[in-house]
């Protein structure tokens, strides 16, 4: 004869397995903070896509021309669109992440944190995946574009490659931002110094157009992150050529350990400086208190 367990303990089990754990509830609170950011979606999510439909517009009538890109041979519309792919993957693994670990830490979100039961591990892995589904979904539409509207063709034996690549990237770039996430002094600094190391990196690395550089800057160029993701993702999308280039995969890995080296090392939760108004603010107080109690000696007396 089975019984059934029934009592408060019994409903509490029950709506214990219910309740989702902590990581997903800080996961669904990142995410809805992110698209609810307007400023965050329009220099994160449609700057790719605005770039995109620039630069495919621009060669759409060339897109069918073969370009020999080192020992690649790539149509111009999958150039394009490798390219963009590269800027659409720095632009969320490494600055948004970049950025927005440095306005955090600032304002003291991750301080707070640190006071509760939470786990370390949890804000920051919730933090991470939101960056990891924030990529795949501005990958996706940009890929959507790309076959639907630009003439885009991906060879679905190289698709493996395609997706490797990416996932090699992000796990590139996400330890690369968190490391450069320790630079800016103040929020106020993130943007413009983030976006100062970003930029540059993302242009140089060839995907968009092949800039004339010299030797010496070329080699330096070379050996940057952004060079052997390019390098990875045109040879997925090129029409011939090495299938895998292990020298790039080298490279990524390296800088993959360096960047999760660096973060770990002198990763901080909470700013050296307080935001904007906080001290002085507790200096009011300070002195207001010191006031207060100087009134009531004299009101004694």
């Amino acid at each position: 004869m089975s019984t059934t367990s029934t009592g408060p303990g019994a409903t509490d089990r029950a709506q214990r397995a219910r309740r989702p754990s902590s990581f997903w509830l800080h996961v669904d609170g990142e995410l809805k903070e992110f698209w609810r950011s307007p400023i965050t979606l329009a220099f994160i999510v449609l700057m790719p896509v605005m770039f995109y439909v620039g630069f495919g517009l621009a060669f759409r009538s060339q897109a069918e021309e073969i370009r020999l890109v080192g020992e690649y041979e790539i149509t111009q519309a999958n150039l394009s669109f490798g390219g963009i792919l590269g800027f659409a993957l720095m632009s969320v693994a490494f600055a948004n992440v970049a950025i927005g670990l440095a306005i955090r830490r600032h304002h003291g979100l991750f301080k707070r944190f640190r006071t509760t039961p939470v786990r370390p591990v949890t804000v920051m892995g919730a933090y991470l995946m939101n960056t990891l589904l924030t990529t795949v979904i501005v990958l996706g539409v940009v890929t959507a574009i790309g076959l639907l509207g630009m003439g885009v063709t991906i060879d679905p034996a190289r698709l493996p490659q395609l997706l490797t690549a990416l996932l090699l990237g992000f796990v590139c770039m996400a330890p690369l931002g968190a490391a450069v996430s320790l630079l800016p002094p103040n929020a106020d600094a993130a943007v413009p110094m983030v976006n100062g190391i970003f930029f540059p990196a993302a242009f140089l690395a060839g995907g968009f157009i092949i800039l004339p550089l010299g030797d010496a800057v070329s080699a330096v160029v070379d050996l940057l992150p952004g060079r052997p993701l390019t390098l990875l993702v045109q040879g997925a999308l090129s029409e011939s050529g090495p299938v895998w280039d292990w020298s790039a995969v080298g490279l990524l890995l390296a800088w993959s350990l360096l960047g999760t080296v660096v973060a770990l090392r002198w990763f901080r939760w909470a700013s050296e400086r307080e935001p904007r108004g906080f001290g002085s603010a507790k200096t009011k107080d300070k002195n207001g208190a010191e006031n207060g109690d100087k009134a009531r000696e004299g009101t004694r007396a």
